[in-house]
């Protein structure tokens, strides 16, 4: 890990992390920021930054980005940019754009406003770092701590198996490493999900475990989740176009509102096995909600934006009637 660097005022680090491929700003030696990259040769392609939902409106993005940007220049690396929150830093700071490589340009900016695949996992991704974020609010009670626990351990579990469904497989087609990698944390991930249900329950197996600890592993595993699944998606998106993408990511978002709502760390994950496991675990853990009274967070029934093109797609409703198009004795 090399540190690329310090701002002592703020107790700010930023560092390069290879073995998961992205730069991490640090504060107080607390991973608060993430940017994501590939290699490809001597050129890097950026992808995704990140700033914990907690830490962000404090500048952290603008201080990740420069501090990458102000290395790549200084050690002559050419980029290729995919990430909306560096493109508004150059855009701002036209110096920086000696960094860019003129032979592999991004794809247009019209394009990338329509990767619907990209969107739906960022707003999973962001979903669930809120709900770890407000289940470890020192404010809270026990029961609203449990509860919003739950709830965290729910949405993860039925992200985790739609991603095995619908992303598992398609990248088996396209990466057999990145299908590997992404196999190997997803059976992790559950199982850190495992334990902090457990743990919040009061299960006797994970009593010895402090909360912080529970937490820790689990955070630890999402984001390299999260790094892994950006990867892979945005390989997909490049093999398969956008048309096929926008398909794949309406069958994730049908995928995770009807997977099981508990993980299952030891399942099949993958093929024919792993999705009749699937089916099979969320019909016992609909039975158990039910019993239970479980309170999950739903899917909203209508977009809170009436009029986003894409809220219509990820909560699946129609799009607004034409006012044109209405009967006037109706209206």
């Amino acid at each position: 890990m090399r540190t690329l660097a310090k701002d002592a005022g703020r107790d700010l680090t930023v560092v390069e992390n290879d073995e998961l491929r992205r730069y991490e700003l640090l504060a107080a030696g607390t991973t608060v920021g993430t940017l994501d990259f590939r290699l490809l040769g001597r050129r890097r392609v950026l992808g995704h930054t990140e700033i914990a939902a907690d830490q962000r409106g404090r500048g952290l993005s603008t201080a990740l980005i420069k501090a990458v940007l102000d290395d790549l220049v200084t050690t002559g690396v050419r980029v290729t940019n995919y990430c909306p929150a560096v493109e508004r830093f150059l855009q701002g700071n036209p110096e920086y754009a000696v960094v860019l490589d003129p032979e592999h340009p991004p794809m247009p900016a019209g394009r990338r406003q329509h990767a619907p695949l990209q969107q739906f996992v960022h707003v999973q991704h962001s979903r669930l770092r809120e709900l770890a974020a407000r289940s470890q609010d020192p404010n809270l009670d026990g029961f609203e701590r449990r509860r919003t626990t739950d709830q965290f351990a729910a949405v993860a579990a039925q992200h985790a198996a739609a991603v095995a469904d619908v992303l598992l497989t398609a990248a088996r087609t396209s990466s057999g490493d990145d299908a590997a990698v992404l196999l190997h944390n997803l059976r992790q991930f559950e199982q850190a999900l495992r334990v902090l249900k457990g743990r919040a329950y009061g299960d006797a197996r994970f009593l010895n475990l402090s909360a912080a600890e529970t937490w820790q592993e689990a955070e630890r595993l999402l984001t390299e989740h999260e790094s892994t699944e950006a990867r892979i998606v945005s390989g997909l998106e490049r093999l398969h176009g956008a048309d096929q993408a926008n398909d794949m990511a309406r069958t994730l978002a049908q995928r995770q509102w009807s997977s099981p709502t508990r993980p299952h760390p030891n399942s099949p994950h993958a093929g024919v096995a792993g999705r009749l496991a699937r089916q099979l675990w969320r019909i016992a853990d609909s039975t158990w909600d039910e019993l239970e009274g479980r309170g999950l967070p739903t899917e909203p029934a209508e977009p809170a934006n009436q009029h986003s093109a894409f809220s219509h797609y990820l909560f699946g409703t129609a799009d607004d009637p034409d006012p044109t198009d209405q009967d006037p004795e109706k209206r």
